[in-house]
């Protein structure tokens, strides 16, 4: 009787194989190879691609690279699979932001139309570059031509146009509740927050202090930011009421009588009459009748004219002020 003994030092086949390189290797095919036979037989493919290769051709390579495969079979299949890395929609935010600087360091809000993610070898450090950047800032639309750094020689996978809206956002105060048109905001309705630019077209403001005490124009919600054009400036003192003139100086609290020159609202800064002096003051409302001076704040003699001119700018302030209403 005779024995068959297989060749112990015969090739078998891998089934699946995962790769790195831009190659395929002999090796990637068949396991226990002869020392020096192992070399590059074709091209991977694209980075997250595969290629079968059926048993017929698993043959012919056998034959062609002389290697001795135990088990050859018309039947037999092999996977090779490239690595991929993915680049997905954060990706791309985080590219768009360092590419256009005037979107700030804050965060960014963007809507990518028909975005597919990209795969790319796991150890690209640069995997693409973006060329052609259009942004426009008031609409938010966004556009740029997107190129692998390392190309795959598929036209349609090597280049695409990635378009989409790009609003960056900034730190300002935002309404913490609704308000109804009409209330006195205080630091309690406002908080610290993040708002795209889509929505600040207008002056916005980062510091309660700036708002406290100021009137809604109109309804809010929770969330949105405070804008100028959303107050006015609630009136505590009216020009020519009796008001008290505190003056602050280090240990020391001094008071006089005084004369408004100017509307106010708190916060706000006018000037006024010091009766007892007949000199004119510049100070900050701190209630409905009283105005706090500054240590080292001037102050000017009244005369007729200066008096004239002071009762003229206030009569087109509020001409100005109520056409805007």
């Amino acid at each position: 009787m005779t024995f068959h003994i297989p060749d112990v030092s015969a090739a078998t086949l891998r089934n699946t194989t995962v790769i790195t390189s831009d190659n395929v290797r002999l090796s990637d095919l068949f396991a226990d190879l002869d020392p020096g036979q192992d070399q590059v037989i074709g091209p991977a493919p694209a980075p997250g691609g595969s290629i079968h290769v059926g048993g017929r051709q698993l043959i012919a390579i056998a034959d062609q690279y002389g290697v001795d495969w135990l088990d050859q079979s018309p039947s037999a299949l092999a996977t090779i699979t490239r690595s991929g890395r993915v680049l997905d929609q954060d990706f791309f935010v985080n590219l768009i932001r360092k590419s256009v600087p005037d979107v700030g360091n804050g965060p960014v809000s963007v809507d990518l139309v028909d975005f597919h993610p990209m795969i790319v070898a796991p150890d690209d450090q640069k995997p693409v570059i973006l060329t052609d950047i259009d942004w426009d800032q008031k609409s938010g639309r966004f556009s740029a031509t997107v190129y692998r750094t390392h190309p795959i020689g598929d036209v349609t996978q090597d280049s695409f146009l990635l378009i989409g809206t790009v609003h960056a956002s900034q730190t300002t105060l935002v309404f913490t509740h609704p308000l109804a048109a009409g209330a006195t905001i205080s630091s309690q309705d406002v908080r610290i927050g993040e708002t795209s630019t889509e929505h600040t077209s207008g002056r916005v403001f980062t510091d309660e202090t700036e708002v406290d005490g100021m009137t809604l124009v109109h309804d809010v919600a929770a969330g949105e930011p405070v804008m100028d054009r959303d107050l006015h400036r609630t009136i505590l003192m009216h020009k020519g009421d009796p008001i008290l003139i505190v003056y602050i100086v280090p240990g020391i609290r001094l008071t006089a009588t005084g004369k408004a020159l100017e509307d106010g609202g708190a916060g706000q800064y006018l000037r006024a009459l010091n009766m007892a002096s007949n000199m004119i003051v510049t100070g900050r409302v701190t209630g409905p009748s009283q105005i706090e001076v500054e240590t080292g704040s001037g102050a000017v003699p009244s005369d007729p004219n200066m008096l004239r001119r002071l009762a003229t700018s206030n009569r087109t302030n509020t001409r100005a002020n109520l056409s805007l209403r």
